[in-house]
């Protein structure tokens, strides 16, 4: 259970706290809670500073080891990336979650724009914030995840994949050799042009940009996999209405025995509704819940939903 009183956290300045908590804890990992941090601080000393701090406090209090060495670690990797805070107040700047107009066409506008502005403060930063702006601990993050979707059948030769947000291409870059055909759509056209840099060479890579409002391109049947990596958040926020047509969508393009895999639903902070929302999608779509907001990554806290159509 998080500590919000503890003696040591005291040391920190009460926006970091929880935070700083769950790195403590082990709840999220290094570069999670450093990124939460950063967002709350004035500059990287303010948050080297409170880690220096929760410490001290710790060794000279009573037995903690695993909250010592998780905050260690987060000091070594804070140090080891000075470009952490700098990325952060880049990619975040003038942007408000929650903000996108009245309709899901004025959100959408919206999040090109901000994904757009992102992409060219830092690419690896604009597609996952948790990276710190490192392109090595992006890869490593990537890696992970791919490793997941091996290790769930997802992948294989001969299958097809389409990538809904797809961002700078990283997940195309990593799976070109494990299937047939790798698309990737996004609303930013920023996004789309560095994805394109990124795999240039590899010829069963494509990418489009999109319209954000449905999958209308593309025919019934066309894939095995349709992913989602940190995309639904931004329809939550842009009304549900516009999450149920990307569902159906999904479910329409997808083959008999294919799966939409969701990895992050929305960034509301109740686990409970977002799969309640998840089973009653899947429901409304005729998809088969199989993976319901599982938590199966060290480097990064998405959740993941794995809805499956069936044979």
């Amino acid at each position: 259970m998080p500590e919000p009183h503890a003696h040591w956290l005291a040391a920190c300045p009460e926006p970091m706290r929880a935070a700083m908590d769950a790195c403590a804890s082990g709840e999220v990992p290094a570069n999670i809670a450093i990124m939460r941090m950063l967002v709350e601080a004035s500059d990287a000393a303010e948050v080297e500073g409170a880690l220096g701090a929760c410490i001290g406090r710790l060794e000279h209090g009573p037995e903690r080891a695993g909250a010592l060495r998780h905050l260690r670690q987060a000091l070594i990797l804070l140090r080891n990336n000075p470009q952490a805070f700098e990325t952060v107040r880049a990619v975040i700047d003038g942007v408000e979650h929650g903000a996108g107009g009245a309709s899901a066409g004025a959100a959408v506008a919206h999040w090109a724009a901000v994904f757009d502005r992102a992409a060219r403060a830092s690419p690896e930063g604009g597609v996952a914030l948790y990276s710190l702006g490192n392109p090595e601990l992006l890869r490593e993050a990537t890696a992970e995840v791919v490793a997941r979707l091996r290790d769930w059948g997802l992948t294989g030769h001969g299958r097809a994949i389409l990538e809904i947000g797809c961002g700078i291409g990283r997940f195309q870059e990593a799976l070109a050799s494990d299937v047939e055909l790798c698309v990737g759509i996004d609303i930013s056209g920023e996004m789309i042009a560095t994805a394109r840099a990124r795999c240039a060479g590899l010829a069963n890579v494509e990418f489009a940009q999109c319209s954000g409002r449905d999958l209308a391109p593309f025919a019934d049947g066309s894939f095995d996999l349709v992913l989602a990596v940190d995309s639904f958040p931004y329809m939550v926020q842009a009304g549900m209405e516009l999450v149920a047509t990307h569902v159906r969508e999904a479910a329409r393009v997808l083959r008999p025995g294919g799966a939409l895999l969701i990895l992050n639903f929305s960034y509301g902070g109740d686990p409970e509704r977002d799969r309640a929302e998840v089973h009653r999608l899947a429901g409304d779509a005729g998809l088969e819940l199989v993976r319901d907001g599982i938590r199966p990554f060290a480097l990064w806290d998405g959740a993941a939903y794995e809805l499956r159509k069936p044979h």
